[in-house]
């Protein structure tokens, strides 16, 4: 399955999941396992992802359709790029999952609530001010607590409902610092990044895992131990490894442990890996004097590259999708949930796949899947004048370590100053679109040079109304390529404009890459242009050289009969296609027939069977 870590023989790789699934917080309720993370401006939000076997994931629900209605969050003359919401902490308990996120955006912390993620909408309250990383603790005496910030790291008592703080809270200081002993100097580090709290209780010990980034050294994972949440508090580094991929290294960090029901131990980080954004790394828990060291030698210094399943037999799952459009998916569950009463965020009858958010908050009268049946229609409802300012941009991850989308894509209700196409999309995105200017329409490939500058480096005219658009992304060794392609009959590609570099920066939406469909208006309003569908693949195919071509023919028998023709091409790197068409002859099959774009000639012995057949391009 493309996306899948899943190798089919009862193995693993790491990365997990190939993809931008940053600041993970993963619980066991049962035998399934649950995921937050993190996917910032993207709407809806904080996405919940589940497994059976900690390898195979699928997103199953959203916290919020929209966070708030503000220019930020609408690109109404702002944004919210690289805020919205960050980590989240996810924990159950009786029956309840409780999730509690902030956002810089709105200065706000939220609690969510839901019995069941996957069939019902998450409830909502606020308080206000920011709680940067926040870890939700509920302990067994029936206290409940939120752990959070950096150095100091702080805590404060939540009510009993898990609905805010209790009644007179104040923080206190948990940790005076996050970090922890250099594993081979044991001296403590004094600077660098020191945050991502999880805390837990094992048994009868509190753990609180954590990020640091000491000078000289990878991203570390650490962790610090009590009996009381008063300490004494005890502190280990137990992971830190700089792990190599092509030129970049980084070390797995930020996250926390699991127990499987038959007591094993896993833990769940990420990993900074270039363009494609912060992956998930899934690491066998070695317990050493009471320590969850990550690896299976018990040092925290050498990370598990690949290894068996925790828990075999469960077929392969994914956090990407290809999408036909067909509306046939269940209601989401996210759009039952609170929003801001406009027009704007009714719901609208349409049901996109969990795989899919849109850049900021969407307008849903603007798109569609039930104006065209089989279609994804966009209409242009916001003038914009770029794609960062376009709203109901439409976006799914990227995928590694190679990753294509295609799309068919009907440009026939374009109105002059329309831009609509496929992007990899970020502040430094690129994109191949088509234009609609002075009633004429062309095809562009636009390439960021850097993250306000936007170059045009190839445009070539577009006669038709139906064209296809492909992107293709390559991570291999984190050379980060992106490169686009057109296509007029589905079959034949041409690549358009050069290559484009993707980079990874705070500065370019603080993400990995995502595919992006879209359609914006720069003069006039009411234009649309209709997707066909949404492919994907992990395979390369670019413009694939034609190495052989053969043509066969079946005819029925009989004065008035119908021929058919099947042209069979076999493409570099192993493709075979076939292209077929049917064609109503009399008394003599005889001829030239055009079937894609070949001529195929063919000839007859006595008007009755095929002797000959010849093709040309």
């Amino acid at each position: 399955m493309v996306g899948s870590s899943d190798q089919g023989d009862g193995t693993y790789l790491n990365p997990v999941i190939w993809a931008d699934v940053p600041d993970p917080d993963v619980i066991r309720v049962g035998d399934a396992f649950y995921m937050s993370s993190t996917t910032m401006h993207m709407n809806p939000g904080v996405p919940i992802m589940k497994s059976y076997d900690l390898v195979n994931w699928e997103t199953v629900s959203y916290a919020y359709l929209v966070l708030d209605d503000l220019p930020e969050t609408t690109l109404d003359g702002s944004d919210m790029y690289s805020q919205g919401t960050w980590a989240s902490t996810l924990r159950y308990r009786d029956g309840t999952f409780h999730l509690v996120v902030f956002s810089y955006t709105t200065d706000t912390t939220y609690f969510f609530q839901t019995e069941d993620p996957e069939n019902e909408a998450w409830r909502r309250t606020e308080v206000d001010g920011v709680y940067h990383d926040p870890s939700l603790l509920l302990d067994d005496d029936g206290r409940n607590w939120l752990a959070y910030g950096n150095d100091p790291l702080q805590i404060i008592e939540l009510n009993e409902t898990v609905t805010g703080f209790a009644e007179g809270a104040e923080p206190e200081v948990l940790l005076e610092t996050i970090h922890a002993p250099d594993p081979e100097t044991g001296v403590t580090p004094t600077e660098g990044l020191a945050e991502g709290c999880h805390i837990q209780k094992i048994e009868a010990t509190y753990y609180i895992e954590c990020i640091t980034w000491p000078p000289g050294k990878p991203r570390t994972q650490v962790a610090h131990r009590a009996e009381s949440l008063d300490g004494p508090w005890e502190s280990r580094t137990i992971g830190q490894e700089d792990v190599r991929i092509g030129d970049s290294g980084g070390g797995p960090a930020q996250g926390h442990i699991v127990e499987l029901e038959d007591g094993r131990w896993y833990g769940v980080v990420f990993r900074d890996s270039g363009a494609a954004g912060r992956m998930p790394w899934l690491i066998p828990i070695t317990w050493v004097d009471g320590w969850p060291m990550y690896g299976e030698d018990g040092t925290g210094q050498h990370m598990t590259r690949e290894g068996e399943k925790p828990i075999p037999g469960f077929e392969p799952a994914s956090v990407v999708s290809s999408d036909e459009f067909t509306n046939d998916a269940p209601r989401p569950t996210y759009t039952e949930a609170e929003a801001p009463d406009l027009p704007e965020y009714a719901y609208n009858g349409s049901n996109l796949s969990l795989d899919w958010q849109w850049n900021h908050n969407p307008d849903n009268r603007f798109w569609s899947l039930t104006d065209r049946e089989g279609w994804l229609r966009l209409t242009t409802g916001h003038l914009a004048t770029d794609l960062l300012d376009a709203r109901n941009t439409l976006t799914q991850r990227t995928f590694g370590p190679t990753s294509s989308a295609e799309v068919a894509l009907d440009v026939s209700g374009m109105n002059d100053g329309d831009r609509a196409g496929l992007s990899l999309f970020t502040a430094r995105y690129g994109a191949i679109d088509v234009r609609m200017d002075d009633g004429g329409k062309s095809l562009v490939m636009v390439n960021s040079s850097s993250t306000t500058s936007r170059t045009v480096v190839e445009s070539v005219p577009l006669t038709g109304d139906t064209v296809y658009l492909k992107a293709e992304a390559d991570f291999t060794e984190q050379v980060d390529h992106g490169t686009f392609y057109y296509s007029i009959d589905g079959v034949h590609w041409e690549q358009l404009g050069d290559t484009q570099q993707m980079a990874y920066g705070t500065d370019n939406h603080f993400m990995g890459y995502r595919f992006a469909l879209y359609n914006y208006a720069t003069t006039e309003l009411g234009g649309h242009v209709d997707f066909d569908y949404y492919r994907i693949s992990d395979e390369l195919t670019g413009v694939l050289e034609n190495t052989e071509a053969s043509a066969s023919v079946e005819r029925a028998p009989g004065s008035t009969n119908t021929l058919t023709i099947t042209v069979t091409e076999t493409w570099s790197r192993g493709t075979v296609r076939e292209i077929e068409d049917t064609f109503e002859i009399r008394n003599n099959a005889a001829g030239t027939y055009d079937v894609g774009p070949y001529r195929v000639v063919v000839d007859t012995h006595g008007g009755t069977s095929v002797r000959e057949v010849e093709i040309t391009v």
